[in-house]
């Protein structure tokens, strides 16, 4: 500025000083050669010292105020990575709030596949989050990636182009000039590393850095808390799966075939495993034995109930002659290793296929149906008894049924008649009745699936709320 043309002839330079530490500087001129004298210097150089103090304040204050928007911001970002377990919806999140706390052009999160460095997911300030598994790298491919993680600190390259620690590969982005490297750890392991990326150079400073390293803490513990769920569904999906098919192993592979009798049986568990069961077994003289039975729980709880009363029922069957004594048994065996409020309600019949009678017994399962050759439908009420795992003295009683050619049994579990549609309205037994009094004169076969195909089509879209087990046989 030219002085001299503004007719400055006398200039006074104040220093600002707060804390023993120049701040700045407050220049004045006057047109005055005699303006500043001895009174005047003093009294401007205390009105320099307070206006240095109070920039400084604001300064501070300012500098306050944005550590504190900071750290309300990176505890917002806590809270919204660690309301998710799945993993992608954790990696969005991550490059989605990052933009809160450190501008940038472009960032991605690397993950450590065993010796790799795979590129999990990336985001521009333009675009949404993308997910990718085939971008795929060793570490002697990116030299500060392999600067960060080899010791576990982050790095910040102000200009790409003359920074030895940069990678100039054919794959790198020619635009990032700017780079923050930061390093996700849990528990001192490296997970792998948050890049960010800015087209111009010396976009980011120091305070981008420790940010970024906060940001990324919360982030890491994050990505392994989904990590760490992920991989116990899926063991948990293993052991699920494993016990299907030990449960399922539990059932007749295949159904004894006798003259003059027909059979089929379903059973479809709610969960990968249930409490439901049936066997059906051949015993001398055509004698066929039929066992349907519930215990309490679902899943693996009801599962391990139904092994132990469905083994223990077999084993029975075999040493018993008549339904009453096989029940009595069962129970008095079975009662010590049932837990407290659990039980298992089972029905057991012998049908002497040649004399074509039936002889049941029942410990508090449903009541099975007849549908007679003549178009007749009935319950065969046995006389009632407990569920098996309550009483172990108790004893049961038997019902004694003459069947006649065509006549059709069906045994049935409460998963039929308790499905209930999206209204809670149940299945109910008018509607089992109306299915047998409309297919009873089908092959077993085909009778349980309409059934089944009923019960499914009224549930709609609602999940199977209990087991359901059918089995079904006709005589002559």
């Amino acid at each position: 500025m030219d002085l001299q043309g503004l007719g400055i002839v006398t200039v006074l330079a104040l220093p600002m000083i707060n804390r023993e530490q120049m701040i700045g500087a407050i220049e004045l001129g006057s047109t005055n050669p005699a303006a500043f004298g001895a009174d005047e210097r003093s009294l401007y150089l205390t009105v320099a010292t307070t206006v240095g103090a109070s920039l400084e304040n604001a300064r501070l204050l300012a500098a306050e105020q944005e550590a504190r928007r900071t750290a309300d911001t990176l505890r917002e970002v806590a809270r919204v990575l660690n309301a998710s377990l799945d993993p992608q919806e954790v990696l969005q999140l991550i490059l989605r709030e990052l933009q809160n706390v450190v501008r940038y052009d472009s960032a991605s999160v690397m993950l450590i596949d065993h010796d790799m460095l795979r590129v999990a997911a990336w985001r521009t300030n333009q675009s949404d989050v993308r997910f990718t598994s085939r971008q795929v790298y060793t570490l002697q491919d990116k030299k500060g990636i392999a600067q960060v993680l080899q010791r576990q600190q982050p790095l910040l390259i102000d200009d790409t182009s003359i920074s030895p620690y940069w990678s100039h590969t054919p794959d790198s982005n020619p635009t990032t000039r700017s780079w923050l490297g930061i390093p996700l750890l849990a528990e001192s392991r490296s997970l792998g590393i948050l890049n960010i990326n800015a087209r111009q150079p010396h976009a980011f400073d120091e305070r981008d850095l420790e940010v970024a390293l906060a940001f990324a803490n919360q982030a890491s513990v994050a990505l392994e808390r989904a990590r760490l769920y992920e991989e116990s569904v899926r063991r948990i999906e293993r052991e699920m799966q494993i016990a299907r098919e030990i449960q399922s192993n539990l059932f007749p592979k295949q159904l004894p075939t006798m003259d003059n009798l027909q059979l089929w049986a379903e059973s479809f568990p709610a969960k990968e495993t249930g409490g439901d069961f049936y066997d059906v077994i051949a015993l001398p003289d055509q004698r066929l034995a039929v066992m349907i039975g519930d215990a309490s729980g679902k899943s693996i709880p009801g599962a391990l109930l139904m092994a132990v009363a469905r083994s223990t029922a077999r084993s029975e069957a075999l040493n018993y002659d008549t339904p009453q004594d096989v029940l009595s048994q069962t129970n008095r065996l079975i009662t010590a290793d049932v837990p407290h409020h659990s039980f298992v309600a089972l029905s057991y019949a012998i049908l002497d296929v040649p004399a074509q009678q039936l002889c049941f017994a029942n410990a508090g399962q449903l009541m099975p149906l007849r549908y007679t050759a003549a178009g007749a439908l009935e319950y065969l009420y046995a006389p009632p008894g407990l569920p098996l795992g309550i009483d172990e003295n108790y004893r049961y009683a038997p019902l004694d049924v003459a069947l006649h050619p065509g006549d059709l049994l069906l045994f049935f579990t409460d998963g039929v008649v308790e499905a209930h549609d999206r209204n809670r309205e149940l299945f109910g037994f008018e509607r089992l009745e109306g299915l047998m009094i409309e297919y009873g004169k089908l092959p077993p076969r085909q009778l349980v699936y309409q059934i089944v195909k009923a019960v499914q089509g009224f549930c709609g879209d609602m999940p199977q709320h209990d087991d359901i087990t059918l089995v079904a046989l006709r005589v002559g």
